[in-house]
């Protein structure tokens, strides 16, 4: 019986700790960027690593001169930002970030696009998609914290996502699972599209904690209730 309750909870904490698909996240910590991460390319403003001060510990940190600042991939071969989204079963994707200098101006949003070329290289072959989220004409002061949802799984366009094909055309369900089957670049905007904004100033942007968020396996909660089940905790025994 003893023996009976150790094996399936031994099998119920497998069954959790292999089933559960891991986030991604990219803390900057010992100078690492895995999401490759970049502003812009201008050798007059490289993105620094920033060892402490962070939220918390190491951030990533850069300058850029342009109306709409975008962090985007800037190498996306064994990215693990990218790919298929849906056979990850990815949920979410959230950042944080200090945004100093720049312009306060109406009508910008922290925006996430996300855009595919189907693997052609051709940007009028593809897909993209985005997400409007807060609200950032005026600036938030120190580390904020910025979420979306992202149902890689629906078979039809989730509330909130405008989804575009490269040729100008709106997107449809069949998109939006084309698109989420072959990710290729991601870009955290600063800026609502279809609004017009001056370049003026150089803007400071500090980065931390990227995450790409995935659902657990199926399966993974039944064989913790099994577990839990079978060996339900300490009790007390009579000794001889």
């Amino acid at each position: 019986m003893h023996a009976t309750r150790v094996l399936l909870c031994v099998l119920g904490a497998w069954s959790i700790t292999s089933g559960v698909s891991a986030d991604v996240i990219d803390d900057f910590d010992n100078s690492t960027n895995l999401g490759t991460w970049l502003l812009t390319t201008n050798p007059n403003f490289p993105p620094m690593f920033v060892q402490s001060g962070g939220n918390p510990g190491a951030y990533l940190e850069q300058h850029v001169s342009t109306a709409v600042p975008t962090w985007h991939i800037n190498n996306p071969a064994n990215n693990p930002f990218v790919g298929d989204y849906a056979g990850e079963s990815v949920t979410g994707f959230s950042f944080d970030m200090i945004i100093t200098g720049g312009i306060e101006v109406p009508d910008r949003n922290m925006t996430l696009h996300l855009s595919t070329t189907l693997g052609t290289g051709d940007l009028s072959q593809g897909i993209e998609a985005w997400y409007v989220g807060t609200d950032i004409s005026n600036f938030p002061t120190g580390w904020t914290h910025f979420s979306y949802d992202v149902d890689a799984a629906s078979s039809t366009i989730p509330t909130g996502w405008v989804v575009f094909e490269g040729n100008g055309d709106a997107g449809t369900d069949a998109d939006w699972h084309a698109l989420m089957t072959h990710i290729e670049d991601v870009g955290i905007a600063l800026g609502t599209p279809g609004f017009a904004y001056p370049n003026l100033g150089v803007w400071d942007l500090s980065l931390d904690n990227v995450q790409l968020s995935m659902a657990p396996a199926p399966g993974a909660g039944i064989m913790l209730a099994l577990g839990a089940l079978a060996y339900p905790g300490r009790r007390r025994t009579m000794m001889p």
